[in-house]
């Protein structure tokens, strides 16, 4: 076996890769900190119904099912839902490396940075977690990239007014995601009713709209809403909007994936140079219950990985 080279989806960090990667995380510890967010280190093992199918487990010798950390979020809800039960709200933050099986391919280490607002409810809770990620961005000197606004709320409410089975959806977020329209449009065609909801459906492979233009695009999704649900996904949208004054601030309606516990907002932060989204987040209100403390909580995490590579700090 080569020795010289780390295994496959990991890395060695060297000399000025390392440095570079403490400055971008000294200059996040300081914004998150200044704006109240206290750290927490959860263990890099965890009983593996905490996290998704993707994480990579392994049986102890006691027989217990474990998994190594896929999955910060889903972690600090666990800690938010036993350890700190009670206490709203709670402003948590992390840093550290999350390993994932992708599909039947090689497990893979990424290094990440994030923070959590749990126990807060309303838009503004949403528009301080998009501002904290925004002033991160910032804080690594990346002032031309954007935050790409949507809800997985308004697609869910689409998905429902069109009678669109869990295959269906999957095929029409598919298609969003890729913001190809024409195939979107037949799909629509084929397996979607005429009328409000596919109107509206096709809608979501518009590109994104600046914060300047975004309030015309809301108004036309509205006038088309097939549902209370669906305009409501909308207002949520434009008062999230109202709240964050950022120039590189935009709402794109086709923004509907995530990790499967995202249940309002969601967000993606794109970077020049980085090849993907260096961090991404939202509402996921649901998330909490399942260890027994049935709160709201919106946060986002970024991917250190992508952001040393393209940070000025």
């Amino acid at each position: 076996m080569d020795f010289a080279a780390p295994l496959p989806g990991t890395q060695d960090l060297l000399f000025d890769a390392a440095r570079r990667l403490r400055r971008c995380e000294a200059a996040l510890l300081g914004v998150f900190e200044r704006a109240g967010y206290a750290e927490v280190i959860p263990p890099s093992v965890e009983a593996a119904d905490v996290f998704g199918a993707e994480a990579f487990r392994a049986l102890d010798r006691s027989g217990r099912l474990l998994a190594l950390r896929s999955d910060f979020t889903a972690q600090v809800a666990r800690i938010a839902a036993t350890r700190l039960a009670g206490f709203s709200p709670l402003r948590l933050h992390y840093r550290g490396s999350v390993v994932r099986r992708l599909g039947e391919g090689p497990v893979h280490e990424n290094l990440q940075a994030g923070c959590e607002l749990v126990g807060a409810a309303g838009p503004e809770a949403d528009a301080e977690i998009v501002a904290l990620a925004a002033a991160s961005l910032q804080a690594l000197g990346l002032e031309e990239a954007r935050i790409s606004l949507g809800s997985t709320g308004y697609f869910s409410a689409l998905a429902r007014a069109a009678g669109a089975s869990e295959k269906l959806a999957a095929a029409l977020i598919d298609e969003v995601d890729r913001k190809d329209l024409p195939t979107l449009r037949s799909l629509c065609e084929r397996e979607v009713p005429a009328g409000a909801a596919r109107e509206a459906l096709l809608m979501l492979a518009q590109p994104p709209r600046p914060q300047t233009a975004a309030r015309e695009l809301l108004a036309k999704a509205s006038a088309l809403a097939p549902s209370e649900d669906a305009l409501a996904a909308l207002r949520r949208l434009g008062d999230v909007l109202e709240r964050t004054d950022d120039r590189r601030l935009e709402v794109d309606l086709g923004e509907v994936r995530g990790l499967g516990y995202y249940t309002g907002i969601v967000f993606n932060l794109y970077a020049p140079g980085a090849p993907k989204a260096v961090g991404g987040g939202g509402r996921y209100d649901s998330l909490l219950g399942r260890f027994g403390d049935p709160r709201p909580a919106v946060g986002f995490s970024l991917d250190l990985d992508g952001l040393v590579a393209v940070a000025r700090c």
